[in-house]
């Protein structure tokens, strides 16, 4: 039987492939096509090897891995680590699906279409929703594993991911998708139409598709239906000290007893008894249903033989997502009072009141997001020589956003306090619909609907992103000048590009008046232009020497000018050098950058609830001198325990940001041995140096840094304003905590005082043979993580992830850096069936900062088989199915300082799912 050929065509073309297996038997091009591969406009054959680590991914891995999403298929590529948001991502996401490169962010990971920008998806500049992307349209996608600003500009520090589109479609396909979990929840649903047809002259392709994931809560799956947390020897139910009945403060009962409510005896506050489980009702998995519209198409206009050739094309998407999030019911995290002549205050004196408003039954987030992008341009051909393209590029996103269930803090005061309460209106009529005189919090099921409709608002605020783009290139041969030592010529490509970036965020009417806690009250926006040029040029120094097959060398370089940050020029060199045809090597050097995001700019100051862990819990028991002497300056008690691991802190944008500056470096090898055919290897050794990165500090950071100093005398202590900066009451004995003695008031700007390194090793291996009545065919990658080193600022020490699973920097969120990341893939394809199995892991990790409340330090190397059949004997059907996480392998018990008592970001968090699929096609 024929074997797949486009896959050994793509593998030749691109020695650095990661996995670029293809399932399907398609044919083979007879003529050697030219191809611009990413990370470079010059043109090349196909047969060339690329002198840059590139992976290469085509149409049909993606569907022998069962994956309906783009996001879930590349978060499993090794190279992509550390924090990446997505389905398992609940709380504080948006329904954004996003990548990380080298675990350094999904704004340091350029993604395009078709070797054009897409537009942002909201106010991070750089940062693009793969849920927008038809995975049905997509004929591969390239992931370029190295720096790539010189070609591409800001944003390209860790690399690029380009999705190709299917341009040359030829008639019409069908596609329907279904699948379930093994518990029988998390249904994904897809349905698909491909249309596509030709002329000499031109050609038109047209693609729908419709994706829908249902939802699963935590307390769905035992693992994680409470926030866990260890006791000695016992494993504990924890939560959130905003609780039923709630926590209360006075001068009387500074430690923030609760109220029995079946005795009214007063009672001091237990975690494991009294904390507010938050978990059972928060989703584990979000649901969101997809639309897209995807369609593309060219038309010779001229054709002069050999001196010219002018074709026109255009490309346009349509996207909307419908997605929700479900949080918890909302607390009184503004920490409001109930006066003593309050009816249901059982201290006689005023009290501040820390509750959970259980009787709501949740936290609602929907968002209702529009992409439209559209590309008009012409390309044509010089004397068969130079070829150019000039296009227009406009983006637009829209995201109609509504969140129910959120609190107006001051109407709180006034329908606890009977006095205000009378004097007010609405409050009164809410009262007398309750038949009391003020609302009782220290009873539960008393937040009953008139008072919910009094005090409860809904934020509906509206974001919008905009790309104006116009982009020239220009690409040829000097074929009348060449290097002596070579007979190919120089190649080179230039080209100019114009962009327009903007965001604008209309805030709700309640938001614009100050009631709504947590939400910025301001409209807000912001744009930058650019303009930029760059030259790139490839230097074939000598080829087909005994000594040396090939010897190269490319340099590029890009000049960028921001109304924002001002100019920056930045310079790449790569070197080729092949003592033999089947051996290569390679070594790269870029520079990059990436411009601050329009939210890094102008975002405007906002109340942040941060999880951390606080150093002065059972402070009497610490190790650290100074962590003991200044909890007791604090006026915390030796054995002080804090319920509410949650810190209100302040973020907001930074006008004085520049820009991050980058180097990066590879060096490597190609070997396609020719005593077996069909074989090949990879070695890439990297590592990516990040100066005046820009980020937050983490409220962990803050904190840990400053009760370490001796005396409050680091400088982390004066980014801790405490509790009045967020509207807070202040606990007497401490400018830093709230009355709870939570800590209060953190700055989360961001500023240019971060530095990131990290380096490590790419591996890949591709082997085909024929095997029995068959093709057998393997496809491995692996990434192992050297270093991944984190430098808050100047005055924090460095933190190394590798290996580790904590704070994330990037994201702010709890994520493992596994020491070794490995994909591998298994093909049999026979006359009309083919089955792939893959097996994935995840590198064992440890705790970077452990705690005795911590479930584990340490997580062992956890395994993924995932098993896809797939079954053509009718010319023009194909039946697909299988299983993902065959064997049901659960996530690791680790902390409940996120949440789901697991790592969400990095383990299957469903376990195991069928699937099935049929395809069609006329």
């Amino acid at each position: 039987m024929d074997r797949s050929r486009l896959s050994r065509a793509i593998k030749g073309a691109i020695a650095a492939t990661a996995v670029s297996t293809s399932f399907a038997t398609l044919s083979f091009a007879q003529e050697v096509e030219e191809v611009v591969v990413t990370g470079s406009r010059i043109v090349r054959p196909t047969d060339a090897n690329s002198a840059t680590p590139i992976s290469v991914f085509d149409a049909a891995a993606l569907e022998a891995s069962g994956q309906t999403t783009l996001e879930d298929f590349l978060q499993e590529v090794p190279s992509m680590t550390g924090g990446q948001l997505g389905q398992s991502v609940n709380n504080g996401n948006p329904g954004l699906a996003t990548v990380s490169l080298r675990g350094l962010g999904s704004s340091r990971t350029l993604v395009l279409m078709n070797g054009r920008r897409l537009s942002s998806s909201g106010p991070s500049t750089g940062v693009v929703d793969l849920n927008t992307i038809p995975t049905t349209a997509i004929e591969r996608v390239e992931i370029l594993r190295d720096g790539a600003s010189t070609i591409y500009g800001s944003d390209a520090i860790a690399g690029v991911i380009n999705i190709i589109t299917k341009k040359n479609f030829e008639g019409a396909e069908l596609t329907f998708d279904a699948g379930t979990s093994q518990e029988n929840d998390g249904q994904q649903y897809l349905a698909a139409w491909t249309f596509g047809t030709g002329t000499d002259d031109g050609h038109v392709m047209m693609n729908v598709q419709y994706t829908k994931r249902q939802d699963i809560f935590q307390g769905d799956r035992k693992r994680s239906d409470c926030p866990l947390f260890e006791s000695g020897d016992q494993v504990l139910c924890g939560g959130s000290s905003y609780t039923v009945p709630p926590r209360f403060f006075t001068d009387s009962f500074p430690g923030g007893p609760i109220l029995d409510p079946a005795t009214g005896e007063i009672l001091p506050f237990v975690p494991s008894r009294d904390a507010f489980n938050y978990a059972k009702v928060s989703y584990l998995i979000t649901p969101q249903e997809v639309v897209t519209f995807y369609g593309y198409g060219e038309n010779k206009l001229w054709d002069f033989k050999d001196f010219t050739t002018v074709e026109a094309f255009g490309e346009i998407l349509y996207a909307n997502r419908q997605s929700d999030q479900l949080l918890a019911a909302e607390g009184t995290f503004f920490q409001p009072t109930a006066p003593a002549t309050n009816p249901g205050n059982p201290t006689g004196e005023d009290a501040i009141i820390l509750r959970r408003l259980v009787e709501t039954g949740g936290r609602s987030f929907n968002q209702d997001l529009s992409t439209w992008r559209g590309v008009v341009g012409f390309k044509g051909e010089f004397c068969n020589e130079w070829s150019w393209d000039l296009s227009y590029n406009y983006a637009r996103w829209v995201d109609s956003q509504i969140d129910r269930g959120r609190a107006n803090p001051g109407r709180f005061t006034t329908m606890l306090d009977p006095a205000l309460c009378a004097d007010d209106e609405d409050c009164s009529a809410a009262a007398d619909a309750a038949g009391v005189s003020a609302w009782n919090p220290f009873a539960p099921g008393t937040f009953v609907q008139p008072w919910q409709d009094y005090a409860l608002v809904v934020n509906s605020p509206v974001e919008k992103a905009t790309l104006n783009s116009l982009q020239f290139n220009l690409v040829g041969d000097l074929y009348d000048w060449s290097i002596p030592t070579s007979s190919e010529p120089v190649q080179w490509a230039t080209g100019y590009e114009r962009r327009r970036e903007r965001t604008e965020i209309t805030v709700d009417g309640a938001a614009a008046l100050g009631q709504i806690y947590f939400v910025s009250g301001e409209d807000w926006g912001g744009a930058y232009d650019v303009d930029e040029v760059y030259g790139e040029v490839r230097l074939p120094i000598m080829e087909g020497k005994n000594w040396a097959d090939l010897v190269a060398a490319e340099l590029s370089f890009r000049y960028s000018d921001y109304d924002t940050i001002g100019s920056r020029t930045v310079w790449a060199g790569v070197f080729e050098y092949a003592p033999l045809e089947q051996l290569r090597f390679r070594a790269t050097y870029a520079e990059g950058f990436r411009a601050p995001g329009l939210d890094d700019f102008f975002l405007p100051p906002t109340q942040s609830a941060e999880t951390y862990t606080d150093p002065c819990v059972n402070w009497g028991g610490s190790a650290n001198p100074n962590v003991r002497a200044n909890c007791a300056a604090d006026g915390l008690p030796p054995d002080f325990e804090l319920g509410n691991s949650q810190a209100t802190g302040l973020f907001g944008g930074n006008p004085d940001l520049d820009a991050e500056t980058s180097e990066s470096y590879t060096v490597g090898l190609v070997w396609t041995p020719t005593f077996v055919e069909d074989l090949s290897f990879t070695v890439d050794w990297w590592k990516i140096k990040i100066d005046d990165a820009i980020g937050t500090f983490n409220t962990n950071t803050i904190v840990s840094n400053c009760y370490s100093s001796p005396g409050f005398s680091s400088p982390s202590c004066d980014l801790i304003t405490g509790a009045g900066a967020v509207g807070l009451t202040p606990l007497p004995t401490s400018p830093r905590r709230d009355r709870s003695g939570t800590i209060a008031g953190q700055l989360l700007n961001g500023q240019n005082i971060s530095t990131f390194k990290t380096s490590g090793v790419d591996l890949g291996a591709d082997y085909s043979m024929d095997l029995g009545p068959g093709v057998f065919t393997f496809s491995g990658s692996a990434t192992w993580l050297d270093e991944w080193k984190f430098q808050a600022s100047e005055f924090e020490p460095e933190v190394d992830l590798a290996g580790k699973f904590g704070v994330d920097p990037v994201t702010t969120r709890i994520a493992a850096f596994p020491d070794w990341k490995i994909y591998t893939s298994f093909n049999y394809e026979y006359d009309c069936w083919a089955s792939t199995v893959v097996v994935r892991m995840e590198g064992e990790v440890d705790d970077i900062d452990p705690r005795d409340t911590d479930l584990a330090t340490h997580v062992d190397n956890t395994w993924y088989t995932d098993f896809n059949f797939r079954y053509f004997r009718w010319e023009g059907i194909t039946l697909s199915g299988g299983i993902r996480n065959l064997f049901n392998q659960q996530p690791p018990y680790v902390t409940n300082y996120d949440d789901m008592n697991t790592l969400p970001l990095n383990y299957d968090t469903v376990g195991r799912f069928y699937y099935g699929r049929v395809n069609f096609k006329f």
